[in-house]
């Protein structure tokens, strides 16, 4: 960890630097037409910057240039995340297709997993009956956990400051969980990216500024990749297995809801006979909005939701974590569980406002 004086440096630089990207970006955004535009299931008022990701991306690049050393894991870090922001840039502008998506999402894992030797070797002991290891399993495994969150995030980014907001309570989590192990590994690196992600929030939100910006699939891939990536790290203890700060069950609490979320989206719209990618309104975000919940008091509502359930994680590890992956289960069957009681199906109402130009 840096010393407190270069701590307090680095985010400073974080601070300015994603404030000054978002300045000069807009007018370039809006020159190259890099604007999210309203449809039926976009229910914004006119055509908002996707800059958002970028200056996130100039924040932590910026302050890792000045403050940092670039080791080999930071280097192919930076190199696998760039290459994922640039192809959700292109996505912004052009739209890819679902599965160049994936393809580049996967060879972003592979520049990570061969340039780091980091993956998911362990599961830990979730059954309470010794540790569970995936051996060279852990690599596929890998890749589908990392396009998962990635692609978890990008679905969360449905109203004003969620999937900022998520990965914030997915920060705050590892804090949890790292004050269970005693380990604070790569706290100074969380810190730096969710003090980048608050001049993204504080526009998104329009609290300093009444001119929004949005993340757009660039923003939200990039910073899913990049959490996904400290998550692994932590839970697996690099290389050598031998420096882990939380345990693997506690990465899902993390990103509970995300995840969960996404998950039984994901099912609903396989049930309804489509694309599990295809946009609809049949996220939990929306079931609140349809129930009368503005946008802030849905915001609201599912970061309670979130805080409360790294809570429930971070309790679990400390009473009792042999159950905290039955618990983590149990929590998403009771959400399949009521989402199936309000109504299973994607809805002909959803259809048709995702399917609206």
């Amino acid at each position: 960890m840096l010393v407190t004086t270069e701590l307090w440096q680095a985010n400073l630089i974080a601070l300015v630097s994603a404030f000054l990207a978002i300045k000069v970006l807009r007018p370039i955004a809006i020159y190259f037409n890099l604007v999210d535009i309203p449809t039926g299931r976009k229910q914004h008022v006119g055509n908002i910057p996707l800059i958002g990701g970028l200056s996130v991306y100039v924040g932590i690049l910026v302050a890792i240039l000045a403050a940092y050393p670039i080791h080999d894991k930071l280097f192919y870090l930076l190199v696998s995340a760039s290459l994922i922001l640039v192809a959700g840039l292109v996505d912004d502008l052009k739209q890819l297709g679902v599965w160049v998506r994936i393809l580049i999402q996967a060879i972003a894992c592979l520049i990570m997993i061969k340039g780091t030797g980091i993956y998911v070797e362990s599961l830990g002991d979730l059954l309470g009956m010794g540790e569970i290891h995936l051996g060279q399993w852990g690599i596929p495994f890998t890749v589908f956990g990392v396009i998962g969150l990635v692609n978890a995030t990008n679905m969360s980014d449905g109203i004003d400051g969620l999937a900022g907001s998520l990965v914030l309570v997915a920060i705050l989590g590892v804090f949890v969980f790292e004050s269970v192990s005693g380990n604070y590994r790569l706290f100074d690196f969380l810190l730096l990216m969710a003090v980048a992600l608050v001049p993204y929030l504080l526009t998104n939100l329009a609290i300093i500024s009444k001119r929004k910006i949005f993340l757009g699939d660039a923003g939200s891939m990039f910073i899913g990749f990049i959490l996904a990536w400290v998550l692994i790290e932590l839970s697996q203890g690099g290389p050598s297995g031998l420096d882990k700060a939380m345990e693997p069950i506690s990465v899902l609490w993390c990103v509970a809801l995300p995840v969960i979320d996404t998950f039984i989206v994901i099912i609903k719209r396989l049930k309804a006979g489509r694309s599990p990618f295809h946009p609809d309104r049949s996220h939990f975000h929306h079931m609140l909005q349809d129930q009368g919940f503005g946008p802030r008091k849905t915001l609201l509502v599912m970061l309670i939701i979130s805080l409360l359930l790294v809570a429930l994680g971070g309790l679990m590890q400390l009473i009792w974590p042999a159950a905290s992956a039955s618990v983590f289960v149990l929590v998403t069957l009771g959400y399949l569980y009521w989402v199936k009681r309000r109504g299973w199906s994607v809805t002909a109402k959803n259809l048709k406002q995702a399917d609206a130009p």
